[in-house]
C-alpha cells in the first residue's frame, strides 16, 4: 500500500513539474498559403490572426513567427509589417525582418526536414498589453519582390514571458 501511494505521489510531482516548464502560450496559430504564394501587392497581402484574447495587463508577452518554407524559396529573408490591433481599435505598426539564410547566404537557418524548413523567431520580446480582451494581428508582406514562392505556411504564437520582476514596480 506504501508502494502504491508513494508511486502515486512521484507520478503526481512530475506531472506538476512537466506542467510548469512548458510554455504558457496565450495564442497560437498557423496558417496555410494557397499555392505556396505570398503576394505582396493587393489581394493576399494581409495575413489575419484573430481572437488573441489578452486576460491580464499585467503580464509580460513574448511574440514569435514562424515560417514553413521549401529550399526553393525565392528569397533569402522574409520581410514583413506587424500590426497589433487593440480591443477598442487602437492600431501599432512595426516591420521585421526574418533571415531564411546565413551570412554567406548558402545554407538554410531553421530545421531542415527534407525539402522543408522550419523557422521561429521572436519579434517581440517582454510586450505588455495596454486593454484586455481580444486582439487582431495582421502581417503583410513587405518583401522586395512582387511574390513570395516556396513558402508553405506562417505561424504565431502568443505567450507569456520568461521574464521575472513585477511591471508595476
Amino acid at each position: 500500500m506504501k508502494r502504491i501511494f508513494s508511486i502515486a505521489l512521484l507520478l503526481g510531482i512530475v506531472s506538476v513539474f512537466f506542467t510548469s516548464c512548458g510554455d504558457k502560450f496565450v495564442y497560437q496559430n498557423t496558417l496555410e498559403f494557397p499555392d505556396q504564394k505570398w503576394d505582396r501587392i493587393e489581394k493576399g497581402k494581409d495575413i489575419s490572426f484573430e481572437k488573441i484574447n489578452i486576460t491580464n495587463i499585467k503580464d509580460v508577452y513574448d511574440i514569435n513567427v514562424s515560417f514553413s518554407h521549401t529550399k526553393n524559396i525565392n528569397v533569402d529573408e522574409i520581410s514583413f509589417i506587424l500590426r497589433i490591433i487593440s480591443p477598442s481599435g487602437i492600431k501599432k505598426e512595426t516591420i521585421h525582418t526574418v533571415q531564411l539564410k546565413d551570412r554567406n547566404a548558402e545554407k538554410f537557418i531553421g530545421s531542415d526536414l527534407g525539402n522543408i524548413v522550419e523557422i521561429k523567431e521572436p519579434i517581440k520580446q517582454y510586450l505588455t498589453f495596454t486593454e484586455k480582451g481580444e486582439y487582431k494581428f495582421i502581417i503583410s508582406n513587405y518583401s522586395s519582390k512582387y511574390q513570395v514562392t516556396g513558402l508553405k505556411n506562417i505561424g504565431i504564437e502568443v505567450k507569456k514571458s520568461e521574464l521575472d520582476y513585477n511591471v508595476e514596480k
